[in-house]
């Protein structure tokens, strides 16, 4: 898991994003709501603004691992940063199919049968 959430490199497919997308966003919500209710309040901790940033990383990271599967380089991701246009680009790189075969970032992600391919799973 710390390859997939911490590393920028490799290739993930489609299913593997969203399902990771969820577990972050969703244990950053959850952490927040432990925090309070009190929006001024939460953000005002420290542990706040470690669990943002931490998740931020981690987004970071499944959308350049997804870019990759697309052939296209990590330095496209920090359009994540752009508002609503980051947006867009993170469903759009969650939708549109990867390269067919291996391409310079990997072997195919959204591989079905057979084995995972040897040094890490996808």
């Amino acid at each position: 898991m710390g390859w997939l959430f911490f590393l920028f490199d490799g290739r993930i497919g489609r299913e593997v994003y969203w399902l990771a997308l969820g577990f972050v966003w969703s244990v950053f919500l959850a952490l927040v709501s432990t925090l309070g209710s009190d929006v001024e309040a939460a953000t005002s901790g420290g542990l706040f603004w470690i669990a943002f940033l931490v998740s931020q990383w981690a987004e970071l990271a499944l959308l350049v691992k997804r870019l990759h599967d697309r052939g296209l380089p990590g330095f496209w991701a920090l359009i994540k940063f752009l508002p609503f246009i980051g947006l867009v680009w993170m469903i759009l790189a969650g939708v549109m199919r990867g390269d067919e075969g291996p391409n310079s970032y990997g072997p195919d992600s959204d591989q079905r049968a057979g084995p995972p391919p040897a040094g890490g799973s996808t």
